[in-house]
């Protein structure tokens, strides 16, 4: 039986969008990345996801976006000795089963009280994959964290939220976790300046209520606001699985000209 939902949050809602995005890419033969489960939880969801049928960039950008975060964190676990994996801003995420090649390895999801409740219903937690129900511009979750796990390196994963809060809400979300979190990396995506400053929004969030509150164009500026983030990567979406962009692979030939637009960023949080 399929479940009816309503969201109080209307950024909140937005966790459908990757979800229907994942769940469409893995009936494809050539699919960026496959995700079953979010097949299943799509299904069992009530919701009008023709809404976003005609979202061609978010439909491939959402899982070149996805893939490009779980490369991360394989190469972060691969790395450390003792990693921990925060998915900040988890909706109906499902990182811990598509690395489950990764046992032993703790994760946790933290998101708003009704996605977390949400995402209990659908998707039970685990020995190795904890819940938070927490705001991420809270600071008590992440000391409760170093608490836990004193010894460990974390990796932080922000997907598909930040261009929902304002430029100082951001800035302070990666001061706290610079300040707590040192030998951890942050990995996020942005909206770029163009799409901030003329109001444009992606096209799986064009008829929405939602807003782009901030946008960065380049990664070094966060260098600028934080000095113990060092850049690792400021990742071009296009140039990630270039045939799957049609003419729109061209902007990968114009990296600068890309990220005004969006892009994929990840630091490195230095000992200080």
């Amino acid at each position: 039986m399929k479940k009816k939902i309503e969201f109080e949050n209307i950024v909140a809602e937005t966790l459908l969008i990757p979800l229907y995005m994942r769940a469409k890419e893995g009936r494809r033969k050539d699919a960026v990345l496959k995700d079953e489960l979010a097949e299943r939880l799509m299904e069992s969801i009530e919701y009008d996801y023709s809404r976003f049928d005609g979202a061609k960039l978010s439909e491939i950008g959402c899982v070149v976006r996805g893939r490009y975060f779980d490369d991360a964190v394989r190469r972060f676990i691969f790395d450390k000795i003792k990693p921990v994996v925060v998915n900040v801003g988890c909706g109906l995420d499902t990182r811990y089963q598509r690395l489950k090649e990764y046992g032993g390895v703790m994760f946790y999801e933290l998101d708003l009280p009704e996605v977390i409740d949400l995402r209990r219903k659908l998707i039970p937690e685990s020995d190795f994959d904890k819940y938070i129900a927490a705001s991420l511009l809270e600071t008590k979750w992440m000391d409760d964290l170093k608490e836990k796990h004193p010894e460990s390196s974390f990796i932080f994963i922000i997907e598909g939220v930040l261009m929902f809060f304002y430029e100082d809400q951001v800035r302070s979300v990666l001061h706290n976790l610079a300040e707590r979190f040192s030998g951890g990396e942050i990995w996020f995506d942005v909206c770029g300046s163009m799409m901030h400053r003329f109001h444009v929004k992606p096209d799986s969030l064009r008829g929405h209520k939602v807003h782009i509150r901030s946008g960065i164009s380049d990664g070094h500026l966060v260098e600028q606001w934080e000095s113990r983030l060092q850049l690792i990567d400021q990742g071009v979406y296009q140039r990630h699985f270039p045939h799957r962009w049609g003419m729109g692979m061209v902007l990968g030939l114009f990296p600068r000209f890309s990220c005004k637009f969006s892009s994929m960023l990840g630091y490195c949080i230095e000992n200080k």
